[in-house]
């Protein structure tokens, strides 16, 4: 890969970085993702113990939920490990 690649690429991980963190420390985000959390939590425990169809349906979500949340955080630690790579 040339120099002028690892340059560009460096910087759309930089920024995608940047963007994930601004995200992640954004409020309504964050209140959003908090209410919502929230709303399924309540739902299954709301959810009879025999309904396991879909007490696992709100589940799936709520994981999902959080692999979401997770990405942005791949981000920012994609740019901290380049960062890594550079000083090496």
């Amino acid at each position: 890969m040339s120099e002028e690649n690892l340059n560009e690429n460096a910087g759309k991980i930089a920024t995608d970085a940047n963007l994930a963190s601004s995200t992640l420390n954004n409020y309504i985000f964050n209140k959003a993702f908090l209410q919502m959390n929230q709303q399924l939590i309540d739902g299954i425990l709301a959810t009879p113990q025999e309904s396991v169809e879909e007490r696992e349906r709100l589940y799936a979500l709520y994981k999902g939920g959080q692999m979401f949340v997770q990405q942005f955080a791949a981000m920012i630690n994609r740019l901290e490990l380049e960062k890594t790579k550079q000083e090496v």
